[in-house]
């Protein structure tokens, strides 16, 4: 985006005078969200102390694994000992090892996921406080308000859970293996939730150009579903074949995501996501289509507008989002109901045609 010059305000302004001041408005936008960026390199930096108070407690919760190592050994040699005792107990008895076994790998892997997910919380408070500073700096738009508004409630209820998770662990380190890896997904949702809302509201403010790389659809769609909670009741049905195409990923994969969302949501959870793609030559078409109950035909024209939702939670972003990416790599998505399909077009190769989003 080029810099306007700044014309001197007037009370009455002509149309074309009116078009060139919003201009300089968006130019001056522009280099706000400039020394913003500038802001956040900073804050980087001071982040580097907190990185090390983690690894403090990332030490500790070592020396917690070794003590239980030594605790495994102890119930080992104890089984041993049990095992000379009672030779009729020998077959109870290595069941029982085996299950020790087990369950001393599932605990190393579950400390593993609470260093983690510690990390990744540090990680969103900071990114949030930085995201909502941003836009309530930015009240040139017109959509800050209620999009600030927005995230700041629909976070409250995922840092609660993550706050209230984290105080039961640490008030009760005997806790159950089982009791532990509940918990534990339960911090994951929580945190996976904030992280979509935080990105959406990234992608919504930032404006980037598109960085073009050969890929494959396979490729996105496994990366896209990994990095979901998948419920137990939910299937997703893949296409057999896989085709090459020339896009960003990261943002490709972005859409991928909000759409297998929006079906798990509209499903409540349990029923079948079927993902289709057609090979067109110059293009292909990829359907998303869930069980769910459908889409109301009044509300069906609004779906791709910005903070447009009919849930009671979510900044009513992704959908606009995901039209956008289609749209900057050259293509189309629509949707129908019922069934809910939702349906993009894309060129398999837009190098020549690269656009800011």
């Amino acid at each position: 985006m080029s810099s306007q010059t700044k014309e001197p305000p007037q009370k009455i302004m002509a149309g074309g005078n009116l078009i060139e001041k919003e201009l300089d408005e968006l130019g001056i936008a522009e280099r706000e969200l400039q020394e913003k960026e500038k802001h956040l390199n900073h804050l980087t930096s001071e982040s580097i102390v907190k990185l090390r108070e983690v690894s403090k407690i990332n030490q500790d919760l070592q020396n917690r694994v070794r003590s239980l190592q030594d605790l495994s050994m102890s119930v080992n040699a104890k089984n041993d000992e049990l095992k000379r005792a009672n030779q009729e107990l020998e077959r109870q008895k290595n069941y029982n090892h085996q299950i020790s076994l087990e369950l001393k790998v599932k605990l190393e892997k579950v400390l593993e996921k609470e260093k983690e997910l510690s990390l990744q919380r540090d990680f969103l408070t900071r990114q949030l406080e930085a995201t909502t500073k941003d836009l309530v700096k930015a009240e040139k738009f017109a959509v800050v308000g209620e999009l600030a508004a927005r995230l700041a409630h629909d976070l409250r209820n995922p840092l609660s859970v993550i706050k209230n998770t984290m105080d039961i662990m640490s008030a009760r380190p005997n806790m159950k293996i089982e009791e532990r890896l509940q918990y534990a997904a339960r911090f994951q949702r929580a945190v996976q939730r904030m992280s979509h809302q935080i990105d959406d509201v990234l992608e919504f403010v930032k404006k980037t150009d598109l960085v073009l790389q050969p890929t494959t659809l396979f490729s996105i769609m496994e990366s896209a579903i990994s990095g979901l909670i998948i419920p137990s009741n939910v299937r997703i049905s893949k296409p057999p074949q896989d085709i090459q195409i020339n896009c960003e990923s990261r943002k490709m994969e972005a859409v991928f995501s909000n759409l297998i969302m929006n079906s798990i949501q509209a499903m409540d959870e349990k029923g079948e996501i079927k993902i289709r793609v057609n090979d067109l030559g110059s293009s292909i078409k990829i359907e998303f289509e869930d069980a769910g109950p459908g889409i109301p035909s009044n509300i069906i024209s609004k779906m791709f507008e910005p903070l447009f939702t009919t849930k009671l939670t979510g900044t009513g972003l992704g959908l606009s989002i995901c039209k956008n990416v289609i749209e900057q790599h050259g293509g189309t998505i629509t949707v129908k109901s019922p069934p809910t399909i939702f349906t993009i077009n894309l060129p398999k190769n837009m190098a020549q045609n690269r656009q800011v989003c």
